[in-house]
């Protein structure tokens, strides 16, 4: 053979092998995670795992589950938690949502007195016994439920929701007691399960309401003042998935100033309506332009995965519905009430599979 063949060859084996290297690993199937709604049936199981969802974020509602003092009600947890494990989907919980007898504000955080602190820790110790590494509902409950089905331990715990923003955090956003919440809550988890990760309530990048602080600017002082978190949670409700990337960058910066390089972002909660909505344009469009913002976001968010350490992706929410939580929700589902599937089930299920 010619030795400028025997070159070329060389030279073609080495480009591929160098651009298979820097492709890198695909993304694990947790990285295309999903909001789910309540009250889910079997169906909404069948299709959420056709749609290729790996993870879901399954709210403990402290409220629903201790309606009283030493009172634990698991039942409908068990039901999601379960199902999802059931089927090869993990589940992220945040764990918010003061019960009545605790404080009078169901967003109020318990750390008002030494009293509401214990009683949280003790609300979060339960849940890690329960659904952590060793819990027990995946000894017992879980094996009657789905016989032969494998446990999947919970290993990341969120704490609290939307804490920079006036709607999630009574009466006003504060670093200083969002971190003691921190701060309560890593010892609980940690005397569980030594090797569990905490991460930070979803920061929304812009809250709206009175005393709302800019995710980024929030991060920076919540590492100021010393809030123990492994990894930072971010709402980047925005207009597309250059503005999504923007408010990413600007949060990786804080990090970076503060050393803390390799905690990772989790996009917690993202999407967009596919029907009109007056007070919410910038998050409101058509069901294909749903669609399309979808493919962009995830498409960019996947491509820069290892650059911007994204932990996972979570799209809200599962199923279009009647409302009540803001103006443009209630057609923010991937499929309709009667769960037919709109583009951007499409979309997403291309993407994630």
């Amino acid at each position: 053979m010619a030795r400028w063949k025997v070159v070329l060859i060389l030279t073609t084996v080495l480009a591929l092998h160098c651009s298979t290297a820097h492709a890198g690993k695909p993304a694990p199937p947790s990285f295309f995670g999903l909001v789910p709604n309540s009250h889910l049936q079997p169906r909404d199981y069948q299709r959420i795992k056709e749609a290729n969802v790996g993870a879901a974020r399954v709210s403990l509602f402290w409220r629903a589950i201790e309606q009283r003092d030493d009172h634990f009600d698991w039942d409908a947890t068990d039901a999601m938690i379960g199902g999802f494990a059931a089927r090869g989907i993990s589940s992220l919980p945040p764990l918010f949502g003061s019960p009545e007898w605790v404080a009078g504000n169901v967003m109020a955080p318990p750390v008002g007195s030494a009293g509401q602190q214990d009683e949280w820790m003790e609300f979060v110790s339960e849940a890690v016994r329960r659904y952590g590494h060793g819990g027990t509902y995946w000894s017992t409950a879980y094996r009657f439920q789905f016989p032969g089905a494998q446990p999947m331990p919970i290993t990341t715990w969120q704490v609290w929701n939307e804490q920079n923003g006036p709607k999630h955090f009574h009466p006003t956003p504060d670093v200083n007691r969002y971190a003691t919440l921190l701060r309560i809550s890593e010892s609980a988890i940690s005397a569980r399960d030594p090797a569990a990760s905490i991460l930070t309530g979803g920061t929304v990048s812009r809250p709206t309401g009175e005393g709302g602080v800019p995710a980024w600017r929030y991060v920076r002082k919540l590492l100021k003042v010393g809030g123990p978190f492994d990894h930072v949670a971010l709402h980047p409700y925005a207009r597309n998935a250059h503005e999504i990337g923007s408010h990413i960058k600007k949060v990786r910066r804080v990090l970076k100033k503060r050393k803390k390089t390799k905690a990772q972002v989790w996009i917690t909660e993202v999407g967009w309506s596919s029907g009109p909505s007056a007070a919410s344009p910038k998050l409101s469009t058509t069901a294909k332009g749903q669609a399309k913002r979808l493919a962009k976001t995830y498409k960019k968010l996947k491509r820069k995965r290892k650059k911007w350490r994204i932990g996972g992706v979570y799209w809200y929410t599962w199923r279009d519905f009647g409302g009540g939580v803001c103006e443009w929700c209630p057609h923010a589902g991937l499929v309709t009430p009667q769960l037919g599937s709109k583009p951007a089930f499409t979309a997403y299920q291309r993407i994630a599979g």
